[in-house]
């Protein structure tokens, strides 16, 4: 079952950032008028197929053409599988499991949380124990239909479709937001900046967003190979955001300080101290 109607009223308009008004099979925009689809229950605010500047953004920002490569339910299973199935991804799996329960354990218990993208749902149940209601967003509907064949959580979970750029809620309309392994796709500086500052419009409490760090051995390794780089945030590059945004990093811990570059960043926003 989707919960919607317990978030309706911090519902925006991702396009305009007005308020919505919904109906049984959509939803619809009542500034701009924009139509948003409801199909199997599952609103979709990643639809722009009549915005032709947010048509562009998207394209610019999925540049492995993700939304195409999960809007599939066949192709988000077999993505999702990978990680049951590879020893090294199962592997990852559990360190981010440990470094998630320590980060969420160190806040105080959530009313609402948003996870965005949730993929098809492996994180998603490290975030159980720290909120009442949980969020789970992708801009690939195919990732959605798979998280929603995974076992239900014991509490209420609400499902859509939505890009992390412009994510369908009001500002502070949520406790927490959680972005696990998006910032490293994104091909420019600016869109990985603009991604956090997003996630930290959205949340009033804290955001934990992992991102792959300029100065790890493993990127430091490929500059000196002169190996195509990789996407890459610094510390003080997600700090500073952070700052801009009312927050500030409380722990930053790497996945492996040998075997992956990836970090997991808490922001505190400061007035939750």
């Amino acid at each position: 079952m989707n919960h919607l109607e317990q978030i309706n009223n911090i519902l925006i308009c991702p396009a305009c950032r007005s308020g919505l008004q919904v109906k049984q099979h959509d939803i619809t925009c009542t500034n701009c008028k924009r139509v948003y689809p409801i199909h199997e229950n599952i609103p979709q605010f990643a639809i722009y197929q009549n915005d032709d500047a947010a048509l562009k953004e998207v394209a610019e920002i999925s540049k492995n053409n993700y939304e195409q490569r999960y809007e599939d339910f066949e192709k988000a299973r077999n993505y999702n599988l990978k990680y049951d199935r590879k020893p090294l991804k199962r592997l990852s799996t559990i360190r981010e499991y440990q470094i998630l329960q320590r980060l969420l354990g160190q806040q105080k218990h959530c009313a609402t949380m948003l996870e965005i993208p949730c993929g098809g749902g492996r994180i998603s149940p490290q975030l159980v124990n720290a909120t009442d209601l949980l969020i789970q967003a992708d801009v690939g509907l195919g990732q959605i239909l798979y998280a929603m064949t995974k076992e239900k959580f014991k509490i209420p979970q609400i499902w859509m479709t939505a890009s992390a750029f412009r994510i369908p809620l009001q500002d502070s309309s949520v406790d927490a937001a959680v972005c696990i392994r998006l910032s490293h796709h994104l091909p420019t500086s600016k869109q990985r900046e603009d991604l956090l500052a997003e996630l930290l419009r959205v949340a009033r409490r804290y955001v934990v967003m992992t991102f792959f760090d300029f100065h790890s051995i493993k990127n430091t390794l490929r500059r000196l190979r002169n190996s195509k780089p990789k996407l890459t945030m610094t510390v003080s590059q997600v700090a500073s955001v952070a700052a801009a945004h009312g927050a500030k990093i409380i722990a930053c811990p790497r996945l492996s300080i040998i075997g992956s570059g990836h970090r997991y960043a808490l922001m505190v926003k400061t007035q939750s101290y």
